[in-house]
């Protein structure tokens, strides 16, 4: 499965982390929504026999999980059946994939948090880079924790995207700072083709 991947790397020091601060998310997730715009990404294959395995990391179980995908950059079931559950489900194997057929990245590696968010956990997941060269060799790193937030949208209009980005910073930042890594991955829909935008927060 061919899909667009785009990867931005930002500096921990952009963003806001104390009440002294002026709170510019919203500012630095337009940056972040204009660099992936303009910038040039690259075609990858996704290894498809990962996606039905990435399901045992999604808070939903999606019978067909590979099919629903294609539909979706089809369009041949609508966005009202495509929205919610479908959508994020979608977006989380897409991700997921995307580590592993790029990164090398081990499904079990990856630590799921979606499904104990009632507990306050605001994130979806978290990689060990000690056990990940390759990633952590990407965020300049040896060691260290990478928190990942995920957001989709089916209709990317501008507005939306950019408040999803500025979200998920603030989602991130809260179990991030000061140390660890930050993973936000932006998969959007556009004329039938699937894009993974990862955005690197670098401590």
């Amino acid at each position: 499965m061919e899909i667009k991947f785009n990867v931005l790397k930002i500096p921990s020091d952009l963003l806001p982390h104390s009440e002294d601060e002026i709170d510019q998310f919203n500012e630095i997730a337009g940056y972040i929504y204009e660099s992936i715009l303009h910038s040039q990404a690259s075609k990858v294959n996704l290894d498809e026999k990962i996606i039905p395995l990435s399901s045992f990391l999604q808070s939903k179980m999606v019978e067909g999980l590979l099919e629903n995908i294609y539909h979706y950059m089809q369009m041949l079931k609508g966005a009202k059946y495509l929205s919610g559950d479908i959508s994020i489900s979608i977006s989380e194997a897409i991700t997921y994939t995307a580590l592993h057929t790029i990164y090398s990245v081990k499904l079990r590696n990856i630590i799921p948090f979606r499904t104990v968010k009632y507990l306050g956990i605001i994130a979806d997941a978290v990689v060990d880079l000690s056990r990940e060269e390759k990633l952590a060799k990407e965020v300049g790193s040896d060691s260290g924790l990478l928190f990942i937030n995920i957001r989709s949208s089916m209709n990317p209009k501008s507005y939306q995207i950019i408040d999803k980005i500025r979200k998920s910073l603030i989602n991130i930042e809260t179990v991030r700072y000061p140390d660890s890594f930050g993973l936000i991955s932006i998969v959007t829909l556009d004329r039938g083709e699937l894009t993974d935008s990862f955005v690197f927060i670098i401590p």
